[in-house]
């Protein structure tokens, strides 16, 4: 029986036709040399434009066993395919062509918000906006390197809330009027998401406020982020979490995207999560597809995949989604 695997080719420069044309018969020749020349059948490669000059759709049949996500992600960053990528200033997402063709159907689409759905981390731009980024980024960078007491999340995020402590509420309406900015293509990979009938959400270590913001922003259906203490009175924050709400940490989103995708009964399969954090590692690990987004390179290495893009609708043709399908499909959704 034929399996088929699917490489979505984005070229970082444009390609004259001749490199196009070479580079589905290297592609083959390196996935014989990896898995033998008995088990890829001698079909022709067959491709598919998804946008003219910058993005290819590549299928290349084999007689199997069908690989695993994880499978096709060690074999794209093999040798010999990150020389190949090198050379020809391209980068591939390859997956199994079964999950491929899930992406076809609506599912549950999980996004973290810094860097992300936005291009700033929260909690920097709060801690720059009232002089302390420098005490902040301290704190960071020791978490970071796993020193004492900052060795988990939740231990450096309280570090860091604690330096907020008299910070005027006044700070959300600023940091939303000047500073937040949405990544490109947010705004038209929600949209067409949400017209294809996908249920979509925003699970953040950030904060309310501003992950409440970008889902009504967005259209987003949910959204989750830890939850700041406000003194009503004074109208500041008091630089604490409140108690009995759940850190927004690694573990928590994963559960997070387990349970959406179980009230909303979508399989596990037909889930997609993109961060560029390790808090992201265990939401995207759990999801049918999980896309590292301009990523730290450590966690570009242990994602399921890997996309590294100016614009977040490259998301939609790692879904199987053409340039000219995407926009038939905006030009049918409601405006925001």
């Amino acid at each position: 029986m034929a399996f088929k695997l699917v490489f979505v080719i984005f070229a970082q420069k444009t390609l004259p036709n001749d490199k196009w044309q070479e580079l589905p018969l290297e592609i083959k020749t390196l996935l014989e040399d990896a898995l033998g020349t008995e088990s890829v059948t001698n079909e022709a490669p067959e491709s598919r434009i998804l946008e003219a000059g910058r993005v290819l759709e590549l299928s290349i049949a084999t007689s199997g066993p069908l690989m695993t996500l994880g499978q096709c992600t060690a074999f794209s960053q093999s040798k010999g395919m990150a020389a190949l990528q090198k050379d020809y200033q391209v980068e591939v997402v390859m997956q199994p062509s079964e999950l491929y063709a899930l992406h076809r159907r609506p599912g549950l689409a999980v996004f973290d918000m810094d860097s992300t759905l936005i291009q700033q981390e929260v909690i920097d731009e709060l801690a720059r906006a009232v002089g302390l980024y420098d005490k902040v980024a301290a704190i960071t960078e020791a978490a970071m390197r796993g020193e004492a007491p900052y060795t988990d999340f939740e231990a450096s995020l309280r570090a860091r809330v604690a330096l907020l402590e008299g910070v005027r509420m006044s700070i959300w309406d600023e940091l939303k009027a000047g500073t937040i900015t949405f990544t490109p293509g947010a705004r038209e990979l929600v949209r067409t998401l949400k017209q294809l009938g996908w249920k979509t959400a925003v699970l953040s270590g950030g904060f309310t406020p501003l992950a409440t913001w970008v889902k009504e922003t967005l259209g987003l259906d949910y959204a989750y982020a830890n939850h700041l203490v406000s003194d009503s009175s004074l109208n500041v924050l008091t630089g604490e979490l409140v108690p009995e709400a759940p850190i927004i940490h690694a573990e928590r989103k994963r559960t997070l995207l387990l349970q959406l995708a179980s009230d909303n009964d979508i399989p596990d399969e037909q889930v997609i999560a993109v961060g560029d954090g390790s808090n992201d590692l265990l939401m995207m690990g759990a999801a049918g597809l999980g896309i590292a987004f301009n990523a730290k390179p450590k966690v570009q290495l242990a994602a399921p995949t890997r996309l590294n893009s100016p614009s977040l609708v490259d998301v939609l043709h790692v879904l199987g989604f053409s340039k000219d399908e995407i926009e038939s499909i905006l030009a049918k959704a409601p405006q925001p």
